[in-house]
């Protein structure tokens, strides 16, 4: 390991984690540095920053930092356009986010059948906002603003699959019940899929470009790029 002040070892794996953190980046063990030294050690980091002169910072944070954040956000933000262009898009992500839908069925298949139906949802979308705790735990800015956007992205997969609950046309996997007639029958709004849909969509969309404003904002601070325990540049 570097000799470095903000650095420690894991006391498990021996892995590198700054002492900011409160778990251990690979094993995900909690690190047990009291909560005083934590504190201690992001309150000495923005001092020196504030403190550092204006020159020195510049030469610090290099222009990557601004046009590699201000390219992604054009590439998320084109991705984003897909929704506005095709009624029913699916996209490579939500593959994924299938794979965690049928398993909240499962996983979530002894409490009921709504909360059976309900978990498919639920578990699509709290599985990025997981992920989006666990890199925000590390100090991980790009990592945890990319799970944002995934979460309001996954939200918007939904507002497709709410706003078919009367017409069905999309392919269900495995045949069966749609979740979505079922749910908005179970609470009385089944005649108003498309405008629990919109609304949906809605609050994805505001969360998309929360992420997009988060990342933004890093970028004219030319802050790191840290994804995971690991900094770009």
């Amino acid at each position: 390991m570097e000799n470095d002040e903000s650095l420690l070892k894991c006391p498990y794996c021996g892995a590198a984690n700054s002492v900011e953190s409160e778990f251990c980046g690979a094993c995900f063990k909690h690190l047990r540095i009291p909560a005083e030294e934590r504190a201690e050690a992001r309150a000495r980091r923005a001092l020196e920053e504030l403190a550092a002169p204006a020159a020195a910072a510049g030469a610090e944070r290099p222009a990557s930092r601004l046009w590699g954040r201000a390219a992604l956000i054009g590439g998320l933000f084109v991705f984003y356009l897909q929704w506005l262009r095709e009624e029913n898009y699916f996209s490579f992500l939500d593959y994924i986010n299938l794979a965690f839908h049928e398993a909240g069925h499962v996983f979530l298949g002894f409490f009921g059948r709504f909360i059976m139906t309900l978990g498919g949802t639920l578990f699509q979308l709290l599985i990025p906002a997981a992920c989006l705790v666990h890199f925000l735990r590390q100090g991980a800015n790009l990592g945890w603003q990319l799970c944002l956007f995934w979460t309001g992205q996954s939200l918007l997969n939904v507002s497709i699959y709410a706003a078919d609950a009367i017409k069905q046309e999309l392919p269900l996997v495995g045949g069966g019940t749609h979740d979505w007639t079922y749910l908005l029958t179970e609470v009385g709004l089944i005649a108003h899929p498309e405008a629990v849909g919109r609304a949906i969509f809605l609050i994805g969309s505001a969360i998309i470009f929360y992420s997009f404003y988060l990342i933004g904002r890093d970028a004219v601070r030319r802050e790191p790029v840290v994804l995971g325990d690991m900094k770009l540049y």
